[in-house]
């Protein structure tokens, strides 16, 4: 099962993906949690991509392209995948498309996280509390929104047109947006 979740940052979908990434044993693939890690360990990546992600803009296209790319290409995917955070923007779904038809592989779900636009403000600047995440200050979360809403939110009706898109509303507790998303993976994997 290839699962694409999008979504404002704040709306879970880190938190959904690595459920469902338990629940159905494939990984997931969070493009933040790859950019932390080649930033902690200085790599040439890391290096590159840190002031960019400090000031809450986005890494840029091809960066981005390329580390997905390397991702799924790896042996793990073979059951499927969980993507998050990537694409967020149009060239990168562009160029995920192809991609994945490189690899032998197509989106069989994309779930769409709506999320009131204060109630993702509240999300990050509680996260940037718990976790002391530097990235998540006023001004970076504030940018990040918008950019969302400009970059990333014309991609719903992208992928309208390309896949089975379900939306669900992320406002809810975990477990009962997980509820609707295993509804919805049953649902797609009978059809």
């Amino acid at each position: 099962m290839n699962i694409l979740l999008l979504g404002p940052q704040g709306s879970g979908k880190g938190t959904q993906a690595k459920r469902i990434c338990e629940s159905y044993g494939i990984p997931h693939i969070a493009t933040g949690d790859i950019l932390r890690a080649a930033m902690a360990a200085g790599t040439q990546l890391g290096r590159k991509v840190k002031p960019i992600y400090d000031r809450g803009d986005l890494v840029p296209d091809d960066l981005m392209i390329e580390l997905i790319r390397e991702r799924l290409a790896q042996d793990d995917t073979e059951k499927g995948f969980a993507l998050d955070g990537f694409p967020r923007t149009m060239a990168q779904a562009e160029a995920l498309e192809p991609m994945l038809r490189e690899i032998g592989k197509e989106l069989d779900v994309v779930f769409v996280l709506q999320l009131p636009h204060a109630v993702s403000i509240e999300r990050l600047l509680k996260r940037a509390k718990i976790e002391g995440r530097v990235d998540d200050t006023p001004e970076a979360i504030a940018k990040r929104l918008e950019i969302y809403r400009r970059e990333t939110e014309p991609l719903i009706e992208w992928y309208r047109i390309r896949s089975n898109v379900v939306t669900v509303h992320g406002d809810r507790s975990v477990n009962e947006v997980f509820a609707e998303i295993q509804q919805a993976l049953e649902q797609a994997a009978v059809a």
